[in-house]
This record gives structure tokens, sequence and C-alpha cells, in this order.
């Protein structure tokens, strides 16, 4: 079900414009330095302008939040929990939460808003990841660390206060990605079952040219926040320089057969997003062969606007997409 199509082009909303200038600004401000210093500066550029527009905390706290390390591919890997404001002796559904970034930027204290909110809002006790990055930890790295994670999860979950049986991944853009081959890996054996998996604007397909995709020719030139060229970046760095694999099916999902079995979707996009397209591609893939996907569309906006708690679409969303994780893994009734 798709509750926005994406044939209905809207116009870039008033705060969303507001941004992107700040953006702009923040950006030319940056570019020497960028230069000059490489991923580092890209590293802490991207980092400030989360940082910049995250807003202030308009939702609900998170009951508690504790920062701690989980299994890693190799080695132990800093997580934060977010576990909402339940009883003591409660146990709360569960989810691991997976950042964007390109593989690449990106980290737990860029995404604390977003996933606070969400975990507030949703009941839901989130685990954010600090999975190992490109260009120094290639794929299959990140993918590992956050098997790993989702295993400890899974296995541990009751010792920190939740209900491994109800268990989600989310993840946004490259973490999208990243949760999407989660849950696929899971419907074919190769991980615990999922009640759910929530796809914020994710890279699903990252083989195919950008003419493959409308809206990566139409809004990735360089004024919407995300452009072709990073999306570009991303995959050299994430594959290590090598393209061959990017039709593998734990790197471009959207080209790989649906396994039975697959958790049941929500698939968030932004109507001036370069990632459009092929999230929607995928939503329409996983319901042509019956699995059940909810896709919506916030038209109005751009790719990551879910973290920039200022824009009033944000708030919005954060809301439908913590409704939607109530209602599907809420116990069973007896």
């Amino acid at each position: 079900m798709s509750e926005n199509s994406s044939d209905e082009q809207g116009s870039l909303d008033r705060q969303s414009r507001a941004l992107l200038r700040g953006y702009d600004a923040m950006r030319s401000e940056w570019t020497d330095r960028i230069a000059a210093e490489g991923m580092a500066a890209s590293r802490a550029f991207a980092d400030a302008v989360f940082d910049r527009f995250r807003g202030p905390d308009r939702d609900v706290a998170p009951g508690d939040v504790v920062d701690f390390a989980v299994p890693g591919g190799d080695g132990e890997r800093a997580a934060r929990l977010y576990r909402p404001a339940v009883p003591a002796d409660a146990a709360a559904p569960l989810a691991l939460f997976l950042h964007g970034g390109g593989w690449s930027l990106g980290g737990i204290s860029a995404y604390d808003g977003l996933v606070g909110s969400l975990a507030a809002l949703s009941g839901v006790a989130i685990l954010s990841l600090d999975y190992r990055l490109a260009p120094e930890h290639p794929f299959p790295a990140g993918l590992r660390d956050a098997r790993s994670a989702l295993d400890w999860l899974y296995r541990e979950g009751g010792s920190i206060g939740g209900d491994p049986t109800r268990l989600a991944v989310i993840g946004d853009s490259a973490g999208g990605n990243l949760a999407a081959v989660l849950a696929r890996e899971a419907a074919l054996g190769n991980g615990p079952q999922l009640t759910c998996q929530v796809l914020i604007y994710p890279m699903t397909d990252i083989a195919s040219p950008h003419t493959h995709f409308p809206s990566r020719a139409r809004f990735g030139g360089g004024d919407f926040f995300l452009v072709a060229e990073a999306i570009e970046f991303a995959r050299e760095n994430y594959l290590a320089g090598d393209v061959a694999e990017a039709h593998d099916p734990r790197i471009s999902p959207l080209l790989a057969p649906v396994p039975a079995g697959l958790a049941p979707a929500m698939i968030v996009t932004a109507g001036f997003d370069p990632l459009r397209d092929e999230a929607i591609a995928y939503h329409e893939k996983l319901g042509s062969v019956g699995i059940d996907s909810v896709h919506h569309c916030a038209r109005d906006t751009i790719h990551a606007f879910l973290s920039f708690g200022v824009l009033d679409i944000a708030q919005a969303t954060r809301r439908m997409i913590a409704d939607y994780l109530h209602r599907m893994m809420e116990p069973p009734t007896q």
C-alpha cells in the first residue's frame, strides 16, 4: 500500500527551503577544510550539519539512555540504548537502528534526536549502533557489525529489559540498506526472526546507472541536499573500488529475489530525494510477491529530513513511524 503517490510531485516546503539555504552557507564555509583534510573533515561537517538542524527536542524524551558496547563483526562496537518510559517490570519490544551517511559518515550522536524520539513515541527500546565505516572498513564490515548486534539483541535482549520475540530493524539511507539486507538475510534463515522493518529513504540499488531512476537525475544535481556524486562516492568507498560487487544481494537488495517470509515493511521516502524512486521500486517489489509493505512519501521535503527536527514534517513523520512500530510490535492479545 502506498499512502502518497510519487507521481503527485509537490513543491519544496518553506522550512525545507530555509534549511537548504543554511546548509549551502555551511557547505561553502567548509569547502576548503574538506578539500585539505578529506574524510575526517567530511565526517566533522556531516556531524555539524546534523547538530545545527537537530532542533529542539519537542518530543517526549526516552525514559532511559545508556551507552555500552555490543559484539561486532571484529571486536566490540559502541552502542546506545534508548529505553522508553515503561514500567520497570515491562519487557519492551526491541529494534536495532542503523544510521545513514553513505556507509562512510554519521554515528550515534548525529542521530540522537531522531532515535530518542522514535523510542519515546513508539514504546520500543531502540539500540543505535556505531558500525564500522568505509573506506577504512569496506563491505562487508559494517554489515557484519549490524548482524552481530542484531544477534546480540536476540540473545541478550532480556537482560536489558527487552522482549527478543518482538524484534525489528530500522535504518535510514545507507543504514536503510543495511536494515533491508538484515531483514532479507533473516528471512533466508541467516538471522533472528523479525516482526517488521522500517526503511527510511533507503539505498536499494547501487549497481544500476543514475539514468535508471528518474529521481536521481531530477534531484541529484546539487540543489536538494543529496547529490548524485555522493551516491557514487559512497559506492566507491563501500566496495573499495570493486564495482562488480554492487550486484550482490547484500548490497543491492532491489536486484535480488524477495524471500518468502520477509518481515513486513514500512518504507519512507521524500519527494525531492534522489533515492526516492529506488525505494518506491523496492516497496512495489515487496508488494508484488505478497509482502506487507506500507509506503509513505513526504512529498515536499528532502533526503535526511527526519534527522532535522527543525522541520515540522520531520516531527509529524516521526510520529507516523512510531505509530507503525507500536502497532506492529504490541504484544499479542491473550
